[in-house]
């Protein structure tokens, strides 16, 4: 046999012995049949042998020795016969009583207690409105038994013996599907009593709530996965947590007494069909393709049950409470079903496939079905007395074994991302390097081309000075010719100035370094004084004082950046106009800026004006501001441009200052 299958065997084993052993162990110590009062041969419960002397801590379960009075609202004292004697929990409404089987009716419970001293009493939520009697005092209520008026609620009341006490207790009900008192009563002192609610809200508040996490937790997992494999799963999962909580929030409900108790029920009916319905898509989706038939059927069947649970104790309650027993029977058989027919599509895939990673799924659903089963078999014999029914229990058990699935599998899922990110990124570098290696490949090529074109380039312009020292055999057309000749050779030239400059900014940052801006502006300042002399121009220099600004960059670019700023203003400045460099600190920058008192630039162009190849010079291609606008943003700083037609315009660069480490202060957005 393969390993993965005996490894579900194993599973199957493995879970059901253990929620055996675990239910058996809850009917045992958890179970209020067990932890029962003592009865006496004429039917009077003896307290005195039913509770030890620590009575701070010692409840027991007022079960036998009732007697009953079916359709009769018997006031204490009356004389009455045909009682029949029952334990609470032997019949869970008046349908039994009743020819049409109807649960709808009045009835009295009587029981007689001997002891004495003071006892606190707990009757949990007796359907659908009952009052209490004392040796004929009415010591408790809950809503109205005539007229009717409905309310369900934990009473807790204080009774004081002295002997034989006779309790009496009416009950009406003409709304619910469960009928008079259908949970035995606990006795004890007032501390055992608060501490034994005390420890059932603890226990239903610590499922109800963690089953709020988990789906909380599910929905944001199902948000974050919704186009993966397991986004179905974790969106059954969430509804599946959420409906339990719902469901889990009636111990609130009856300790309270809130109004529209019938609301309450029908939405722990409603809820209940619903998770069984998370339950069954939840299979169904692992097991079966979405367009199968059975996952058809399945789906319906659930969806039906979800819609009977909704209509029944709201609609068909009203017109056919007869049909009260048969719809609880149906209902249980039919979780019982829907348990068992998963758990067998379950075995058959790991069966088939040999998905051992199914087990943990496997093992929810034993959980769940051993649960259901073992509450058919202690029905009438089995309720909690301190925590949950053994349905609770298989729920729980399950959302649990799923939300485990549900953690793996995203770990899986993360992982694998983690592998696939790590793999993209060894081949992102990997393309970084080849398209590193090219660009530098390809600006060594264009270096190399403008290089060599110099040598012919000086040649052609050499031999036309030539041509033209002997002018005396040249004819006009012939000077022309030479003119288009030096002219082309002039643009030729021009262009290759273009190319090596744009070559030379489309450098690694390597050669970053620490350097000063005053130094630098004072260098190119002295080094371009004489041609701006040439052209007529007035060129000044404005640095701060103390003049240093230290700054992290590339010597050569931000020289080119100059160049280009300042060259581009001669371009548009008239003779006598003016070019001003300055230089100036500010709290995190330094702010260079180049202004002239040319001709302006239009408002139109001003927004295309470092795009590439955008020129409004005749003899122009468009590179030298788009390059300055480069070099300033690989050195983390911004540009700006700001012109007046007939009055000039002035380039503003920011740069973000060194700190004395070599680190920038701040870098500028």
């Amino acid at each position: 046999m393969n390993q993965k299958r005996i490894i579900a065997a194993a599973v199957v084993l493995l879970t059901c012995a253990a929620a055996a052993i675990f239910f058996v162990v809850l009917y045992r110590y958890d179970n209020k049949y067990t932890i029962r009062s003592t009865v006496s041969q004429e039917g009077v419960t003896l307290l005195s042998s039913s509770l030890s002397g620590d009575l701070d801590r010692d409840v027991v379960w007022l079960v036998e020795g009732w007697e009953f009075y079916p359709d009769l609202l018997a006031d204490p004292g009356d004389a009455l016969s045909d009682a029949v004697p029952m334990y609470i929990g032997q019949y869970f409404s008046f349908s039994l009583f009743h020819e049409d089987g109807s649960p709808y009716g009045v009835g009295t419970y009587r029981l007689i207690l001997d002891g004495k001293g003071t006892y606190s009493i707990l009757l949990p939520e007796v359907f659908c409105a009952c009052r209490v009697y004392k040796d004929g005092s009415l010591i408790a209520s809950s809503g109205s038994v005539a007229p009717y008026l409905p309310q369900v609620k934990d009473l807790v009341f204080t009774v004081t013996l002295d002997g034989e006490t006779e309790l009496w207790i009416q009950t009406a009900n003409d709304t619910h599907y469960y009928s008079g008192i259908t949970y035995p009563p606990a006795i004890g002192s007032s501390e055992a009593i608060s501490r034994l609610i005390t420890y059932r809200m603890l226990f239903y508040g610590f499922l109800a709530f963690t089953s709020l996490a988990l789906a909380v937790f599910a929905s944001a997992v199902w948000i974050g996965t919704k186009r993966s494999r397991v986004s179905g799963e974790n969106f059954w999962l969430g509804i599946l947590a959420l409906s339990f909580f719902l469901r889990l929030c009636y111990p609130f409900v009856h300790a309270l007494g809130l109004p529209f108790f019938q609301l309450f029920y029908i939405l722990e009916d409603v809820m209940a069909a619903l998770g069984l319905f998370c339950i069954v898509r939840t299979t169904g989706l692992i097991c079966l393709k979405r367009d199968s038939i059975l996952f058809r059927i399945l789906t319906g069947v659930t969806l039906g049950f979800l819609a009977v649970s909704l209509l029944f104790p709201g609609v068909i309650m009203r017109f056919l409470p007869q049909f009260a027993p048969v719809y609880g029977q149906i209902l249980y058989w039919y979780k019982v079903g829907a348990a068992v027919t998963m758990t067998g599509l379950l075995c058959v895939s790991i069966w088939r496939h040999k998905a051992a990673r199914l087990s943990l799924l496997l093992a929810g659903l034993l959980f769940y079905a051993v649960a259901l089963l073992s509450h058919a078999f202690c029905l009438g014999h089995y309720e909690p007395a301190r925590f949950g029914w053994f349905e609770e229990w298989g729920t729980y058990g399950l959302i649990f074994c799923f939300t485990v699935r549900m953690v793996i599998k995203n770990m899986e899922i993360v992982r694998e991302n983690q592998r696939l990110n790590t793999h993209l990124q060894e081949e992102v570098d990997q393309k970084t390097a080849s398209l590193t290696k090219l660009l530098e490949e390809r600006r060594m090529l264009l270096s190399g081309f403008a290089h060599d074109l110099k040598t012919p380039l000086t040649s052609i312009t050499t031999f036309t000075r030539l041509v033209e020292m002997d002018g005396d055999h040249l004819d006009e057309e012939s000077r022309q010719y030479l003119d288009v000749i030096r002219k082309k050779t002039g643009e030729i030239k021009q262009q290759l100035e273009m190319l090596h400059e744009f070559t030379y900014a489309d450098r690694s940052s390597s050669a970053f370094g620490i350097l000063d801006l005053c130094s630098l502006a004072a260098e190119f300042f002295e080094e371009n004084q004489p041609d701006m002399e040439v052209n007529g121009l007035k060129f000044s220099l404005s640095l701060p004082k103390p003049p240093h600004i230290m700054v992290r960059g590339d010597r050569q670019k931000l020289k080119s950046v100059l160049q280009n700023l300042v060259y581009n203003a001669v371009s548009f400045t008239p003779e006598g106009g003016t070019i001003a460099l300055t230089l100036r600190q500010e709290e995190n920058a330094c702010v260079l800026s180049v202004r002239d008192t040319g001709a302006g630039i239009p408002k139109e162009d001003l927004s295309h004006l470092f795009d590439r190849f955008f020129t409004r010079r005749e003899l122009g291609e468009g590179l030298g501001l788009f390059i300055a606008k480069s070099v300033v943003t690989e050195h983390n700083g911004t540009i700006e441009v700001d012109s007046e037609l007939g009055k000039g315009t002035v380039f503003t660069v920011r740069l973000p200052l060194a700190e004395k480490n070599g680190t920038e202060r701040k870098t500028l957005a």
